[in-house]
């Protein structure tokens, strides 16, 4: 199973204060992860095209991952309303059981650790970097001071599961809206009593620590 995050340099903590994104957005994700399990290294690269619905509490996404050298595309609809993942790769779907649904949004008791810009000149962006604790993962979450709009997260540490894990993330081309509502669509091979149970090996533990 993979595992996502990345560590940053703490500056100087100062008082918290959460914030939330837009209640339906999509755009692009990019992330690398490196975990050890069994005494073995493991590094997965990946991108996401990212639809998120808070009010209806859905997520979708079109995956190109590369897992130690092996290239898995699928499609995935996570359903928070059902507690129902489905992942769709080779015409085949798959299914697993999910946790709750969170609240997408910087935790109220997030720290801020810096306050800064990206870009230059007329065309920089002023934003904050966030440090908070989620199922016992350290979070570094960087979104635009303007609008809560995510831009990276960091996160390092060990899952429940004792997994040693660093991943960094990335996001590009956030827009507010949700173009084609029919990416949340179940597809009717998905629909079938007896589908299998997931076992494609991938972690989405990092969108559920960081606007999922």
């Amino acid at each position: 199973m993979l595992r996502i995050v990345l560590a940053v340099v703490l500056v100087v903590t100062i008082k918290g204060e959460g914030c939330c994104p837009y209640d339906a957005w999509e755009g692009f994700e990019g992330l690398l992860t490196g975990t050890v399990q069994g005494g073995q290294s493991h590094l997965t690269q990946g991108a996401f095209t990212l639809h998120l619905n808070n009010t209806k509490r859905m997520v979708a996404s079109e995956v190109d991952l590369v897992v130690d050298g092996v290239v898995i595309r699928l499609k995935s609809i996570q359903d928070y309303n059902t507690g129902t993942e489905y992942d769709i790769m080779d015409g085949k779907c798959t299914k697993k059981p999910i946790g709750q649904w969170k609240p997408q949004c910087i935790p109220d008791d997030a720290k801020v650790v810096q306050n800064t810009y990206i870009g230059a000149g007329s065309e920089k962006v002023a934003v904050k970097t966030y440090l908070y604790t989620d199922n016992g993962l350290q979070v570094y979450a960087t979104v635009t001071a303007s609008g809560c709009i995510p831009v990276m997260a960091a996160i390092s540490g060990t899952t429940a599961q004792g997994v040693p894990t660093v991943s960094v993330v990335e996001f590009s081309g956030i827009t507010s809206g949700i173009k084609d509502p029919s990416v949340f669509s179940i597809p009717a091979i998905c629909n079938s009593l007896d589908i299998p149970h997931q076992h494609i090996p991938i972690f989405k533990g990092l969108r559920r620590s960081f606007f999922h």
